[in-house]
């Protein structure tokens, strides 16, 4: 009885439904529907939904796929219309230490490209972070148009200590795309590649004057690579130099990964010039504005990039420099640069400009040996001029290397028609 008790109280408890819900019941007559009325009632019979056109379902497809999915990086998911800082864990302290590296990612609302934003590689160039810091604050989730992701500081560890370098004293801007069981360095470049950079539709990575050297804002681009060529065209009136990307560069691995790439140097190390990184702020944004990521705005006047040949003049003697002239200065054929003064003998050395051109690059006042690079000077070219430059160093230095390894003129040419693209 006491367990027939139970089982009716939980009956009773968990299914009030069925406790009132019996076959043996009359069954209860609803109102009839509107519908049902007579044809002359008020009340008009409800008809059914239209099926939609052809055309509407193809709009109505439209609209779902323009929705921005959920990006996924660095073990996390980033939702559509919104901002976040992750965190990318980098081997860069010595022993087993890692340290939490910030990126921060604009998500846009729409689908659009991926642009990713790096700056201090270096640890002692300050101007990138500080474009960085910039441009990546400045963007709207609601706004944007595909995705932004920023590392502000990639080379933590030589920020803190004031460095070019990292804690083994190498250069990371030449250990990419980096080797997972490598050199302490070349991991940080493998967890920086593989982990963020691979996920990059198109990469600006921000550099400074190295070595107490300093930039006019230029870009430092492969004009042979079409996509590239294209790309530096949306950054407005700034200084394009043809340059082949050194060997072990972040430039280089990320454009032979399909990504096309460019660098712009913008200052010199350990010193924060506004003025310079305002203008640098002005060409990233007229970048983002280019590709679709932003809405488009008229950044400068002339939305023309200007096309250089450069080349550097060196110290024929040496001593204390004296600068004489302004970055982004014109200089005319035979104007002093600079003078160099002897501390022992007190002789003065003058440095002249052997043809007129734009004053690209500069180096700092400082002590400087025979042959140290003082001045980059830059003459006006055409995008296809420039071009056909970048082809014929391709071609140099295929010859270079080959030389080096004692290959013989007919391989050396057999290998320089390897590296023409296939017409077939």
């Amino acid at each position: 009885m006491l367990l027939r008790y139970f089982l009716l109280i939980e009956l009773l408890t968990s299914s009030p439904l069925q406790a009132t819900e019996q076959e043996d019941q009359p069954e209860q007559r609803l109102p009839a529907p509107p519908y049902s009325q007579p044809i002359d009632s008020k009340i008009k019979p409800q008809q059914p939904s239209p099926a939609p056109t052809p055309q509407q379902a193809d709009s109505d497809k439209k609209k779902r796929d323009t929705r921005q999915p959920p990006l996924q990086l660095l073990g996390q998911e980033v939702q559509p219309g919104s901002s976040q800082t992750l965190s990318w864990f980098s081997s860069q302290l010595p022993g087993s230490f890692v340290i939490p590296i910030p990126v921060l990612v604009v998500h846009g609302s729409q689908p659009g490209p991926s642009v990713c934003i790096t700056s201090a590689i270096h640890g002692d160039e300050l101007n990138g972070i500080e474009i960085n810091r910039r441009v990546i604050h400045s963007l709207s989730p609601d706004k944007v148009r595909g995705t932004v992701i920023s590392v502000p500081v990639v080379n933590l560890s030589g920020l803190w200590r004031g460095d070019r370098y990292l804690s083994d004293r190498r250069d990371l801007n030449r250990f990419f795309p980096g080797q997972e069981d490598g050199s302490a360095t070349a991991q940080v470049a493998y967890q920086l590649f593989h982990n963020i950079i691979s996920h990059c539709d198109t990469l600006v990575d921000l550099h400074t004057g190295s070595l107490a050297r300093e930039n006019w804002p230029q870009l430092r681009a492969d004009l042979t690579q079409d996509a590239i060529a294209e790309m530096v065209t949306g950054f407005g009136p700034i200084s394009v130099l043809q340059s082949l990307a050194p060997a072990g560069s972040l430039r280089g691995a990320a454009t032979a990964a399909g990504i096309p790439t460019v660098v712009m140097e913008v200052g010199g190390p350990m010193r924060l010039n506004t003025q310079l990184v305002g203008q640098g702020v002005d060409s990233l944004n007229a970048y983002l504005s280019s590709a679709g990521v932003i809405k488009r705005q008229n950044f400068f006047k002339t939305p023309q990039p200007i096309f250089y040949q450069s080349s550097w003049i060196r110290a024929r003697s040496g001593g204390i420099l004296i600068n004489q002239v302004e970055l982004g200065g014109q200089v005319k054929r035979g104007q002093i640069l600079g003078e160099i003064h002897d501390p022992i003998n007190n002789s003065t050395s003058f440095v002249e400009a052997p043809f007129a051109g734009v004053m690209l690059g500069r180096a700092q006042n400082q002590f400087v040996s025979p042959g140290y690079a003082l001045f980059h000077i830059g003459k006006r070219r055409s995008l296809e001029e420039l071009e056909r430059q970048g082809e014929a160093d391709k071609q140099s230095v295929i010859e270079q290397s080959n030389s080096q390894m004692g290959l013989t003129t007919e391989a050396s040419a057999a290998s320089s028609s390897a590296t023409k693209p296939d017409t077939h």
